[in-house]
């Protein structure tokens, strides 16, 4: 036989022969139950939000007017999107009968002079009614049949007759949904409420505010809150968004950012003192991801989320500098930078000081007169290594240090995995250096061992801000093989938090990953979000000791299955966790040694799929956990399928530690 058909002949029987099936793992997994574990740090699973993506302003934040006080205004931003706003956005004017309306933005005695725009309306033509309409965030607001909405706005007389304007909700086709005529205003400024209940459910009504007698009116911070509310608080959170945040049971929430903190500029900082006390009072700001802010979602705000969900709040402040990936870089000049630093020291005050103080009366006089009880405050974001930076940030910890001996400072350890200003942080001695990265898959699972034999002196470390860049199944794996690994060195690693947060359909500038996305009526929560979720509420107080054996690849490397190992007291709990990110299962022989008898009343549950798998509105529980019992004891096995995660909860008695 010639060569060609032999060749032939073989491919032909390797293609039809039965294959093979490859040698499965099998991991060994042993727990000391005797021996004394690492106690778990208390804040070890946190959150980060920051507004991008419209994680706020028409994201969590529930108001249902876009531009509600005029002041939006032509900005750069990643996508450009900003360059086409001005004072109108979102509005547009109403002419019924033969009326026609002129709409002009005037500044002059506003309500305040923080927010000083406001709308100027007036009628020419014939008889009919006139005023204008929102159209709500991306051109329409959603809204419920029967459910009551809270409208309120300031408003006068642009003549010297009273007028008494009429709101409306109206459908696309021009149907009332709900209407309700408003109490008489002269010439001076008044704030009138009214409650709209719509007939019927719309996700595109619009908001209209007219004038049936009389020629000219004026308007400001025109707001329309659904009543149903998170925790039913007034200026407060979609319900369902922030119900998704609060089951993840976050220790700590880090907010409002970010690369918002230290701004485009210094003049685009987020500086704290704008976004407390009246909503008309608080200065709005644009940001760097190119859209505005109206700060009706607030440092009070925050501090009262935190509240509801039972959290640390950590808020971060900006130190003095600008952002380094915008240019030109700016840095507060030494005389300037006091105030920047007396910022951090108000703060504090703000949030801990008694409500007779000046601080704590800005507080109570928003509705809270007991401290918040802050304990944690971030200075500065992911700053760059430079001069300005590092001259700038000690003077910080050091006043800080001085007058709120009870705060523990948060820092920075700079971009990138490389923490360029990881020795500054130690020298300066905050209690805690945050380090940011954004890197793919792989990344994670072949660093699951970066803090292994790092240095315990200095400072604790904080992974501030992390994804695996997707929200695929096999991200989510890959983060769940890190978080393995930071469970494993919580003695060193005593806090992290995913990040971005939030991100809308319509409206996203950070596409790579997001913990959670949604548009105007819908909540998608994605495979990390499992992650993050089984992993949080599944956390001992105290670290098991153990021996995890696993056989290598075939060129020697180690093959990396995530495992750890956790017990809670509290709960009467041991929490075993693995992370499979090979393409075959692995099979576990788990031996329990040194006391604490198990049961047999355990739980299992999978988080299991394809790599590419992901959730999405036509699937939104694609890929979803699936808890059943399991059966447990002193010894026994268990399969971990490929590119899966598998907790494990068995019922166990406090160990007698010898």
């Amino acid at each position: 036989m010639s060569p060609r058909p032999a060749a032939l002949l073989r491919r032909i029987f390797d293609r039809f022969a039965p294959r093979k099936a490859p040698p499965r793992l099998v991991g060994r997994l042993t727990l000391h139950r005797d021996q004394i574990g690492k106690p778990i740090p208390p804040h070890l699973y946190g959150l980060f939000f920051e507004d991008i993506n419209g994680a706020a302003d028409g994201g969590l934040y529930a108001e249902l007017v876009e531009n509600r006080s005029f002041a939006y205004f032509p900005i750069h931003g990643v996508r450009g999107e900003g360059t086409a706003l001005s004072p109108k956005t979102a509005w547009e004017t109403v002419g019924r009968g033969k009326r026609e309306c002129r709409f002009d933005i005037a500044i002059l005695d506003p309500v305040d002079e923080r927010s000083p725009n406001y709308a100027v309306l007036r009628a020419s033509g014939g008889p009919g009614s006139f005023g204008i309409a929102n159209r709500g965030y991306r051109g329409g607001m959603r809204v419920e049949a029967g459910a009551p909405y809270d409208f309120s706005a300031f408003i006068r007389s642009g003549s010297a007759m009273s007028v008494a304007p009429t709101v409306a909700l109206e459908g696309p086709d021009g149907q009332i949904l709900a209407r309700e005529t408003l109490a008489a205003v002269s010439s001076a400024w008044e704030k009138r409420e009214a409650v709209l209940i719509p007939r019927r459910s719309e996700s595109r009504a619009r908001l209209v505010v007219t004038l049936d007698i009389g020629d000219a009116f004026h308007l400001a911070h025109v707001s329309l809150f659904p009543r149903e509310t998170f925790h039913g608080r007034r200026n407060g959170l979609r319900k369902d968004l922030a119900q998704a945040i609060a089951d993840l049971k976050p220790r700590f929430l880090r907010f409002p950012g970010g690369c918002i903190v230290h701004g485009d500029g210094l003049a685009n900082a987020y500086r704290w003192k704008d976004s407390v006390g009246p909503i008309e009072s608080r200065r709005p700001n644009w940001n760097r991801w190119g859209y505005h802010q109206t700060y009706g979602l607030g440092f009070f705000e925050y501090f009262q989320f935190c509240e509801d969900i039972g959290c640390e709040p950590m808020p971060i402040l900006p130190a003095g500098v600008s952002c380094g990936f915008s240019k030109p870089f700016q840095a507060v000049g030494d005389e300037a930078l006091e105030a920047w630093i007396q910022d951090c020291v108000d703060l504090v005050a703000f949030a801990n000081g008694p409500a007779s103080s000046g601080w704590g009366a800005v507080r109570a006089a928003m509705g809270h007169p007991e401290p918040f009880g802050l304990k944690l405050l971030g200075v500065g974001n992911e700053e760059h290594d430079t001069p300005a930076f590092r001259k700038r940030f000690p003077k910080f910890v050091e006043r800080l240090r001085r007058e709120c001996p009870g705060i523990e400072i948060i820092g920075t350890s700079g971009l990138g995995p490389e923490a360029p200003l990881a020795d500054l942080m130690a020298q300066t001695g905050v209690s805690y250096t945050d380090e940011h990265y954004y890197m793919e898959p792989a990344w994670f699972v072949e660093n699951h061992r970066r803090f292994d034999g790092a240095k315990r002196e200095g400072p604790k470390v904080y992974v501030g801000e992390y994804a695996s860049r997707g929200n695929a199944m096999e991200n989510a794996v890959a983060e769940a093989v890190y978080l393995t690994g930071l469970e494993r060195n919580s003695d060193l690693v005593a806090m992290h938090s995913y990040a971005p947060l939030l991100a809308h359909y319509d409206f996203c500038q950070w596409k790579h990953a997001n913990l959670i996305w949604f548009d105007d009526g819908r909540v998608v929560t994605t495979p990390n979000y499992h992650v993050q979720r089984l992993f949080a509420s599944h956390l001992g107080e105290t670290w098991v000791p153990h021996d995890w054996n696993l056989p290598p690849r075939a060129d020697g490397r180690e093959t990396v299955v995530g495992v750890s190992s956790t017990y809670s007291a509290r709960e009467g709990a041991l929490f075993l966790k693995f992370a499979n990110p090979q393409a075959s299962p692995v099979d576990i022989e788990v031996d329990i040694r040194g006391g604490g008898a198990t049961t047999a009343a355990a739980t299992r549950t999978l988080l299991a799929g394809p790599p590419e798998a992901t959730n999405d509105l036509a699937a939104p529980n694609r890929v979803a956990p699936v808890e059943e019992p399991f059966q447990a004891g002193p010894s026994f096995s268990l399969e971990i399928p490929p590119c899966s995660v598998v907790l494990l909860r068995i019922p166990s008695k406090s160990p007698e530690i010898r």
